[in-house]
């Protein structure tokens, strides 16, 4: 079970995955080329236990 992460640019705000991103060298948005990118955190929310 393949898990696919998403990342979103700060500048242009497209959201686009890990192969969309390999496009271009480094580590860069496909669509504006913007260095700052950030993961989409998942909408499931972890319940721990109170010890």
């Amino acid at each position: 079970m393949e898990e696919r992460k998403l990342y979103v640019c700060i500048k242009c705000g497209r959201t686009f995955s890990r192969p969309e991103m390999e496009i271009l060298p480094g580590i860069r948005c496909p669509y504006c080329n913007f260095k700052i990118i950030m993961k989409v955190r998942s909408p499931a929310v972890k319940r721990i236990p109170a010890l």
